[in-house]
């Protein structure tokens, strides 16, 4: 699975020990941030709020969560006095104590490392049409066990599929951030993270599994680059090509999608809808103000112009939070009030549902509130081609020249894209970043195909939604097209 160069990852290039300082300083730079990872308190959530025992472990995974931090923000203030006054082994001594108080009160927070989506009535006849289909999440930062299933649930209902949950445990937010630290730079593969690659490597091999989605939130996705870069070099590009990949203000510094042909092969191919790279779908969504992606995806693909972060980006401008359901699948993926996740995408097609009627820009409830339907989605994209023309000018592409035809190489390349949104706190605008892989045209060709197109157009996650597929969405689309050239001959009177 050659054409990935050496130079396109900066792990490669660096020292760890660099790598960490410079991360670590990049963090700091982000941390005006943090109070903003929870904010805004007020989404009002479509999904079922829980009840009885799921409540009360939610509200104790929230209690817990904010006692650690509290802890580890007074500890870290105590850190440096601490070396200063105590001796050597006594100092010693009482941060091994402090990390086992810290574990303690953790530990009620922790469960299984593997969880399901629970059964829900309502999406078992949208499971039933996809047996060759496995979906796969990982947590991010901060979230308990409890948390997890809310969010695989939650992802279930969303999608119709049954969702395997990989716990990545949470020690508190500042010891989450440590073990971030230490998997970007060190390639610290953590319990989670081997667990994960076991878990996607026996979907992959397995003959009867046609097509896998990984999905991962902060901290997940850098145990879901960890997973890439682990499979890419155990299994072949055939089997590669089972798997898509969606992250979700993604903290990972990068993402490997190497080319599944030789350069030569690629310039003499004459498909453009032949798949060049190991994995055919890569996506990832931030938020503008969020700190994770902040240090993480737009630090990569913004900041650092020589590194290779494959997939396309969509960010939400001047969004806030950090939240996996309220600050990103609800403004991203809106359900309607009533619970169906599939309203939201009947309301875009004019067609009527049991609760109310529909017009072309939303969904009338039983209450007659108008359920504001796919608005991010819809927004229209408006190409800015700065940051691609930096990217090309970076010293990555210098070591190429000794190629016969510069000009036939097409490097995967971010393409900053701005566009036109309405989010629930923030003004009327997001960003996308397009990545693209040509022999011929390269990174220009995908400029020039992403204008004037929807975010919609350009995302590939939300025709899953409500228990569809990419494949039933693109047949709709033809018949949706079909149809409305019928009516439009029909006026003209032909």
């Amino acid at each position: 699975m050659g054409g990935v160069d050496k130079y396109s990852v900066r792990a490669l290039r660096s020292s760890p020990l660099r790598l960490l300082l410079k991360d670590f300083g990049v963090l700091l730079t982000v941390l005006p941030y943090l109070p903003l990872l929870f904010f805004p308190l007020n989404t009002e959530s479509k999904e079922p709020k829980p009840q009885g025992a799921s409540k009360v472990k939610s509200i104790q995974s929230n209690v817990i969560q904010a006692l650690l931090g509290l802890l580890e923000i007074i500890l870290l203030i105590l850190f440096i006095p601490g070396i200063i006054a105590l001796p050597g082994l006594v100092f010693l001594g009482v941060a091994l104590l402090c990390i086992l108080v810290l574990r303690l009160i953790a530990w009620p927070t922790q469960g299984p490392r593997i969880l399901y989506s629970a059964e829900d009535t309502a999406i078992a006849p949208t499971t039933d049409l996809h047996p060759h289909e496995r979906w796969v999440f990982i947590n991010g930062i901060c979230t308990g066990s409890s948390g997890l299933q809310a969010n695989i649930d939650r992802l279930s209902h969303l999608f119709g599929r049954q969702v395997l949950g990989i716990h990545n445990q949470s020690w508190g937010l500042f010891g989450d951030l440590l073990e971030c630290l230490l998997q970007r730079c060190l390639d610290y593969k953590t319990l989670d993270a081997r667990v994960a690659c076991e878990i996607v490597k026996e979907y992959l091999v397995d003959k009867e599994v046609e097509k896998l989605v990984l999905l991962a939130h902060s901290q997940g996705g850098i145990i879901a680059s960890m997973v890439v870069d682990a499979m890419l070099m155990e299994l072949p590009a055939d089997v590669m090509g089972k798997l898509e990949i969606y992250t979700f203000g993604s903290a990972a510094s990068h993402f490997h999608n190497p080319p599944t042909s030789s350069l030569e092969a690629n310039s003499s191919s004459s498909s453009s809808s032949a798949q060049t790279t190991a994995i055919p779908y890569i996506e990832h969504y931030a938020n503008e103000y969020d700190m994770v992606p902040r240090w993480g995806v737009l630090y990569a693909t913004c900041k650092l112009l020589n590194n290779r972060y494959a997939g396309n980006v969509f960010i939400r401008d001047q969004a806030t939070g950090h939240m996996f359901v309220d600050h990103y699948l609800d403004p991203i993926f809106p359900i309607a009030k009533h619970g169906d996740p599939k309203a939201a995408v009947k309301a875009k097609r004019g067609q009527a549902n049991g609760n109310g009627d529909v017009n072309g820009q939303g969904v009338t409830n039983g209450n007659g509130h108008l359920e504001e339907a796919l608005s991010y989605l819809d927004s229209i994209v408006d190409v800015d081609d700065a940051i691609p023309l930096k990217r090309r000018n970076t010293t990555p592409l210098k070591p190429l020249a000794k190629l016969k035809d510069r000009k036939n190489y097409g490097t995967v390349q971010n393409h900053h894209i701005p566009a036109s949104t309405t989010n629930g706190n923030a003004k009327p605008s997001t960003h996308g970043i397009v990545d693209g892989f040509d022999a011929i045209g390269g990174d220009a060709l995908m400029e020039q195909a992403a204008r004037g197109k929807t975010v919609k157009e350009l995302s590939r996650l939300w025709r899953y939604l409500g228990g569809s597929s990419p494949e039933e969405r693109q047949k709709q689309d033809v018949r949706d097209r079909a149809f409305g050239r019928a009516i439009v001959a029909g006026r003209r009177g032909f």
